[in-house]
């Protein structure tokens, strides 16, 4: 077996080692009809049926035609839209996707909180038609009041908001970086969930590796969502624990009802979970093969899981999933 010698990032290694194919029975008629070669998909298990209705909460912009071209290519045959997360820099792209292709792209805006801009940009992004903002790597805690002016705005453009938590992927290098993970904690979502009640916001991560302070965070705030990209899955696959994620999280819809330490008429714990891939378009059909794994290990309904793929998001930034068009 050969030694990985080049250091590099997370997303970058995970990109790099999904080698995508596709399996035979799946191809859907409207994949046949698409530009996907069967050779370019990830195999995925004939022993799972496809999710009907997909949304990728967390894939970041490409910044190239080809980028778009194979999002398109690949997304639109799993029925799958995707919130690309957008630098300024990008901003023009992204819109020109998002018109020409409105069944596949919903765009978020990304900033810098620590930029003396960033309410600026975030009043762009607005205007450009973006529905939501991510935020990773603050110099100070996120639930830090200098960055309430932003969230602020946020709320009142009923903006979706999407916060990195837990480790973050760097480069083995010599040069310094004024953030750390401890900056972006799960439970920090508690303090903003309370002080901006109006807005959604989700986690990413699930708080690797404070999963369980995620998880009760999000037992208390039914406005906090997370996704389990990045290393999490791979790393409950290959210690064998992937049922485990039942032990984290435990409760019920109906946990309140006899439970006066559960937020009662609040949703279950697997209802707090949305699909993501943080990967490169071609990362796609692998991360659903990885997801569809979770949820079987776990014995998740399938009218939870319907809600996980991709119905919470919809309802959240008010997209009617057969349409694929926003309807408020």
């Amino acid at each position: 077996m050969k030694t990985l010698t080049t250091n590099i990032g997370r997303r970058e290694f995970f990109n790099k080692s999904v080698k995508v194919a596709a399996a035979t029975t799946l191809v859907s008629p409207v994949l046949q009809s698409s530009r996907v070669d069967a050779a370019e998909m990830k195999e995925y298990s004939g022993s799972r049926a496809l999710p009907g209705f997909i949304i990728d909460s967390h894939i970041h912009c490409g910044g190239t035609e080809k980028w778009v071209e194979d999002m398109v290519r690949i997304y639109r045959p799993y029925n799958a839209m995707a919130c690309v997360l957008t630098w300024i820099n990008d901003m023009e792209l992204m819109v020109d996707a998002m018109k020409s292709h409105p069944d596949i792209f919903i765009g978020y805006g990304r900033v810098d909180l620590d930029d003396p801009n960033a309410v600026r940009e975030v009043e762009k992004f607005k205007k450009a038609g973006f529905v939501g903002m991510k935020f990773h790597s603050p110099r100070k805690n996120f639930d830090d009041q200098s960055y309430f002016q932003a969230y602020r705005l946020c709320e009142e453009y009923k903006l979706y908001l999407l916060f990195h938590t837990g480790i973050s992927s760097r480069r083995a290098n010599d040069e310094p970086a004024w953030t750390s993970s401890s900056r972006m904690r799960p439970m920090y979502l508690d303090t903003l969930c309370r002080a901006f009640p109006r807005i959604k916001i989700q986690g990413a991560h699930l708080g690797n590796p404070w999963y369980e302070e995620a998880a009760e965070a999000a037992r208390w705030n039914p406005n906090l969502f997370f996704d389990v990209t990045g290393s999490t899955l791979f790393k409950f696959m290959k210690l064998d624990r992937l049922g485990e994620m039942s032990n984290i999280l435990w409760w019920s819809g109906e946990e309140g009802e006899n439970n006066p330490h559960t937020l009662k008429d609040g949703p279950s714990a697997w209802e707090h979970i949305v699909f993501g891939t943080d990967e490169s378009p071609e990362g796609l059909p692998g991360n659903i093969e990885r997801f569809s794994m979770m949820l079987d290990a776990n014995n998740v309904p399938p009218a939870i899981r319907k809600k996980m793929w991709g119905e919470m998001m919809a309802e959240n930034l008010g997209i009617d999933p057969e349409t694929h068009r926003f309807i408020k």
